[in-house]
């Protein structure tokens, strides 16, 4: 007998960074919220980044490391996820470990008790690294997801230790180079402050400053670049191909918050990601993967269509609700200067007091749901939905607090601009969008 593979149609959706912490399925009645609900159901597949911890404090709060809010969403918020219709997510970002291993704890198992299948994050780097399966009529979809940013990652365990609970990473290490002269100064610098005399010795040809993280060399001339940790690359990429193996839908999923450099004229650094992360997104589709989700500057960067897949640089935001948490943690106010006994309001209002740049931009509250068509294992059309998260920047958050950051479709002149926006950053990658009828699409070129 001989078996005939029949190569199925899919209908991918996905959004970029959920930063929630309350249930938005309460305004799913709503008229510009019910047809965003709708797409999101009627999906075979539907995407989102999970970018918070839920539970109820059954952790503690990390510490070392943090410069911005904690996360935290009661459990009911996965019941809310998966009444609204997401179907798989991504763990791996830079609150997954916001409270520590009981956080990530109370995370997995409330995701797994509603059903929603997660990767990237786990009790040691194996079980991070693990992609995630989903079974669907259209068959098995698996999922990779990987964090770039250095907080919380999980470690490897050994046959006499265990492994360290965190975030599955692609760890970036930052390599500044220096002009000659410019290097003879940095070095001078560096021994005026005593800092770090043994690492001249153990490595001449670099100094680590201001920590072990970041490197400064010379060089030909001024530069930034990141380098991956080739460990990283290539245990990610196995993971993919073994997840092609036994699926028959991959994707991969990167929150990066990293930015590009000397951006071109009309262009900001925030709009584009490095360059080294643009060379893994490529590597992931010549992996196998049938589309590339990134996301993590909570901005809407460009999308590529690269050797016939997608690939979404950044899927921007699809719940901000920053400032809804109740409770943060001593560190978070010592960070902002509030040593004496304060509330987490007052924390928040200071916080959002400008200039402050999530509350100022436009661009954080500004964003897009994708729907990836794909007919007989090819990708056949994108959708572009616009979608504004509910935030009058004229008025004060004090004064919308509790329904700023929910998502809503985009209507009229805004949903244009949105869109002519996303072609905009698009055509970095030679990508063409099309407007009709209140969304972009995007189609494979022929030949």
């Amino acid at each position: 007998m001989r078996y005939i593979l029949v190569m199925k149609d899919l209908k991918l959706l996905c959004v970029g960074d959920a930063f929630i912490a309350r249930r938005i399925g309460v305004y799913g009645g709503e008229p510009d919220v019910a047809p965003l609900f709708k797409r999101i159901k009627d999906a075979d597949v539907s995407f989102i980044n999970v970018e918070i911890a839920i539970h109820s404090f059954e952790g503690y709060p990390i510490g070392e490391g943090k410069y911005d809010a904690y996360g935290q969403a009661d459990p009911i918020v996965a019941d809310d996820l998966k009444e609204i219709g997401f179907d798989i997510c991504s763990c791996a970002n830079n609150h997954a470990m916001d409270y520590s291993e009981g956080g990530l704890r109370a995370t997995i198992g409330n995701l797994d008790r509603v059903g929603i299948a997660h990767s990237g994050s786990g009790m040691n780097l194996a079980e991070a690294r693990e992609p995630a399966f989903l079974d669907t009529p259209q068959g098995v979809v698996s999922l990779v997801s990987a964090s770039t940013w250095n907080l919380g990652f999980a470690g490897q365990q050994r046959n006499n230790l265990p492994g360290r609970p965190g975030v599955n990473p692609l760890h970036l290490e930052r390599v500044y180079h220096l002009k000659p002269e410019q290097w003879e100064q940095f070095k001078g610098i560096v021994k005026a402050l005593d800092h770090g005399a043994d690492i001249f010795v153990n490595e001449p040809k670099f100094i680590r400053f201001p920590d072990r993280e970041t490197k400064f060399m010379r060089g030909e001339e001024t530069r930034r670049e990141y380098v991956p940790k080739k460990a990283d690359i290539d245990g990610n990429l196995r993971a993919l191909k073994d997840a092609r193996s036994l699926s028959d839908w991959a994707f991969f999923s990167l929150h990066d918050h990293y930015t590009g450099v000397y951006a071109p004229k009309g262009y900001r650094n925030l709009d584009l990601p490095p360059d080294e992360v643009r060379d893994f997104a490529h590597k992931v589709i010549d992996a196998g993967a049938d589309a590339y989700l990134g996301h993590g500057p909570h901005v809407m960067r460009g999308i590529e269509v690269y050797k016939g897949k997608p690939i979404f640089y950044s899927l921007g935001n699809f719940v901000f609700q920053s400032t809804l948490i109740r409770r943060q943690p001593a560190d978070l106010f010592d960070l902002w200067g509030m040593t004496e006994e304060k509330s987490t309001v007052e924390l928040y209002e200071k916080r959002e007091a400008p200039p402050a740049v999530f509350f100022d931009d436009p661009s954080y509250w500004e964003s897009f749901v994708a729907e990836v068509d794909y007919a007989e294992g090819k990708f056949k059309e994108i959708h572009l939905i616009p979608i504004v998260l509910d935030y009058d920047p004229k008025k004060p958050l004090s004064e919308q607090r509790t329904t700023a950051g929910v998502p809503r479709l985009a209507k009229g002149k805004q949903a244009k601009k949105i869109i002519e926006d996303l072609t905009r950053l698009s055509h970095l990658y030679g990508t063409e969008v099309d407007y009709k009828d209140g969304v972009g699409v995007i189609t494979p070129k022929q030949g």
